[in-house]
């Protein structure tokens, strides 16, 4: 493919203005691809312009071919993680729960000691008063025998 030194530089001022069809840059990329060709100084950034956009260009296409190996659709990871997050999440609010039964027992079990405190003192006092009765009740036998 030969095409003159003159309708290429007029491609590339066309081109460089940004007024070339895609058939007249296709044709661009291919001179400037062409290891074949001599290529003025003036031109030799433009191979690598043409040369980038070629590869790139094979990139795209070779990224865009599906892939051999199977998938079934469904990506594992997410399920599995949100799995182990509702496991971790469960057994900290379980915790949590028992923790809160321990508190109110340990709360219970204080007012508890409390009453029980308060119960052995009145029956302290009470038996201090009862130990007095029956002392005033021995001495009233003795008085009236």
């Amino acid at each position: 493919m030969k095409t003159s030194h003159n309708a290429i530089q007029a491609l590339m001022e066309k081109y460089l203005e940004g007024q070339t069809s895609l058939e007249e840059e296709t044709l661009l990329q291919r001179y400037f691809n062409d290891a074949e060709n001599p290529i003025d100084p003036e031109w030799e950034w433009a191979r690598d312009v043409f040369l980038y956009a070629h590869n790139e260009q094979q990139l795209k296409v070779s990224l865009a071919e599906p892939s051999t190996r199977r998938s079934s659709g469904i990506s594992w990871m997410p399920i599995a993680a949100s799995f182990a997050l509702l496991i971790v999440t469960f057994f900290g609010v379980y915790r949590l729960q028992e923790d809160y039964q321990e508190r109110k027992m340990q709360e219970a079990y204080a007012e508890t000691k409390k009453a029980f405190e308060l119960i052995s003192k009145q029956f302290q006092h009470a038996q201090e008063q009862v130990a007095y009765l029956d002392y005033m009740g021995q001495t009233t036998k003795k008085i009236f025998k």
